[in-house]
């Protein structure tokens, strides 16, 4: 059957086999009820302000709005607009949601979706502070370029979750291999670009392309290791191998992202995927390339105390398995400047150090910046910079 308009004001019951088509359609204070093997396709918008029972399938191409009750039951739900769509389904359940058509679909309203998302063609943004949800039990199937969630994703449960991912059209999932927790809902969403990033001082590059957040909404959630997708465009300076490709966190955006290490690699550096050694536990992740094994090994606190327990911590040294004397110089350089401390010799720098002191006299609490160049055994140079903190 096929209609124009179709203004309910009684009750409805569309059985199995049944098809019906309208233009439009208008619940007022009646119960429309779709029951298994029965479809109902609006090629317009529609409006709820009854009971609609859906244990078969609904499909719409215009805009949705719910402002009374659906009850999810068994069916489908189809968002299958050429054009964009408005959702406003008064964060209530769907049973299994397709998202279909080439239309942006936006959700002003919370969803809570049971069984499955579907992501076939088509953009879903959740407005500011909405959240679109899978329930524990509940699965995500699709996301591509052509569709993705634009915005956060969340899941309920343990166990591996997959969330389809992207913004400006660059699809870029995250998986996290296996949630643990008592009853964790957590989220993810990716953001371009990642502005000014700060990287570790094992790490040689670092995306400025985009990052993702982990938002922790309800529960308790102990950890996964998380898989990123890796593409071309990831800015990671000169062709990196690999195996230095790692996962990278911060608890803070502005803060420093440090090496989560690498587990597994698969696929290639224009398109693969990269899964941590360690668990994401911080709120940012992005991409970025581990040094190499020299570079690894060279290392210089960022902190020191005289009065520390550990004979270690009093002062700062140059740590380094592969450092030769050789065009060694480090520095160390007050608020003003001037060089404190300095020596050429990588021996010294790394047996003696640095104890807070200049000429024998004891410097103040603060801030201190150091440069340290040379050379490794493999004849490579290196130049780093930092910061040290005298705490008394």
């Amino acid at each position: 059957m096929r209609c124009s308009i179709i203004i309910f004001w009684i009750l409805l019951v569309v059985t199995a086999g049944s098809k019906l088509q309208a233009q439009t359609l208008i619940n007022n204070n009646s119960l429309i009820t779709i029951t298994p093997g029965a479809r109902v396709s609006v090629l317009g918008g529609a409006l709820n302000n009854g009971d609609l029972d859906n244990n078969g399938v609904l499909s719409i191409s215009g805009d949705w709005m719910n402002v009374d009750t659906y009850n999810a039951g068994t069916g489908l739900f189809i968002l299958n607009g050429a054009s964009p769509q408005n959702v406003a389904h008064n964060g209530q359940d769907i049973h299994q949601l397709e998202i279909n058509g080439v239309g942006e679909k936006v959700f002003s309203s919370d969803v809570l979706i049971i069984d499955t998302l579907n992501l076939m063609e088509g953009i879903v943004t959740p407005q500011s502070g909405v959240i679109i949800q899978i329930m524990s039990g509940g699965a995500v199937m699709g996301g591509s370029d052509l569709s993705h969630i634009n915005g956060a994703l969340y899941q309920e449960g343990t166990g591996p979750k997959y969330f389809p991912v992207g913004k400006n059209s660059n699809y870029r999932p995250v998986e996290m291999i296996n949630v643990s927790g008592t009853n964790p809902v957590i989220g993810f969403e990716m953001f371009e670009p990642n502005s000014n990033p700060q990287a570790s001082i094992n790490l040689i590059a670092l995306s400025d392309t985009r990052y993702w957040q982990l938002i922790q909404l309800s529960g308790s959630y102990t950890g996964s290791p998380v898989k990123l997708k890796v593409m071309a465009d990831e800015n990671l300076g000169m062709v990196p191998d690999i195996s230095d490709v790692a996962v990278t966190s911060s608890d803070q955006l502005s803060g420093v992202f440090t090496s989560m290490g690498q587990s597994l690699f698969t696929g290639s550096l224009q398109d693969g995927e990269v899964t941590s050694n360690m668990p994401a536990l911080s709120a940012f992740y992005a991409l970025g390339v581990e040094g190499l094994d020299e570079e690894r090994s060279l290392y210089v606190p960022n902190a020191l105390s005289p009065a520390a327990p550990d004979p270690e911590d009093r002062v700062i040294k140059v740590y380094g398995d592969q450092v030769v004397d050789q065009d060694f110089m480090f520095r160390i350089y007050n608020r003003w400047g001037k060089i404190i401390y300095e020596t050429d010799s990588f021996t010294e720098a790394n047996t003696v150090g640095w104890a807070g002191t200049n000429s024998q006299e004891d410097e103040s609490v603060g801030v201190y910046q150091y440069t340290v160049t040379g050379r490794f055994i493999s004849g490579n140079t290196f130049k780093r910079n930092g910061s040290i903190t005298l705490i008394r």
